[in-house]
């Protein structure tokens, strides 16, 4: 899924995801100052140790590319504020998701009274369906569980894009199981709720 990974990195972290492919010196810099300046927590949180992660900053050696993944695993980690985390979670729900038998398919069936809704998970993609290609906004909010953002997030901090791919995947599925996406250009999210 083209630009998932990016969309994902910036909404979550508000940062670009360029940012894991800087020097050693400038990421391992970057997690001690999110550490409040310790080097043995920073050391710590990478799986090193303290000597090894002074060395890092200094720019006296670079890291093997297991080390490497796990500075920037590191980074994102703390990149991710709890606030944030939360938000992530309650974007999704699920609770109105209802599969109908007689059409073979899944859809959204809100009781009489429920006003319009608003927040939600939501995908800025270029996306095929059929034969018309064009970039749409699709709230999948209601079509996945707050369960699948806690997935989706653990997939993120991980390094785990094919985690993460499914999950959105399956979102686009119950959406429009025809849906192709293409390209994702952005991701946004934010408590779902419904006007009254």
């Amino acid at each position: 899924m083209d630009g998932l990974n990016d969309a994902l990195f910036k909404s979550l972290t508000k940062r670009s995801a360029k940012s894991e492919q800087r020097s050693v010196t400038m990421r391992a810099g970057q997690l001690l100052k999110r550490m409040g300046g310790s080097v043995k927590e920073a050391a710590a949180k990478v799986g090193s140790s303290p000597r090894t992660f002074k060395r890092w900053l200094s720019g006296e050696s670079t890291p093997k590319a297991a080390n490497s993944r796990s500075l920037n695993l590191a980074n994102r980690d703390v990149l991710v504020p709890q606030g944030r985390r939360d938000r992530l979670e309650r974007s999704a729900n699920d609770e109105y998701l209802s599969y109908d038998e007689a059409s073979d398919s899944w859809g959204v069936h809100r009781p009489e009274g429920i006003g319009m809704l608003g927040g939600g998970f939501v995908v800025d993609a270029t996306i095929r369906v059929s034969r018309d290609v064009r970039r749409r906004s699709v709230n999948l909010g209601e079509y996945l569980s707050s369960g699948h953002m806690t997935e989706l997030l653990n997939a993120f901090l991980s390094g785990n894009e094919a985690g993460a791919a499914g999950v959105v995947a399956e979102g686009f599925e119950l959406w429009v199981p025809q849906a192709e996406v293409l390209e994702i250009h952005e991701i946004s999210f934010g408590p779902l709720g419904y006007g009254g």
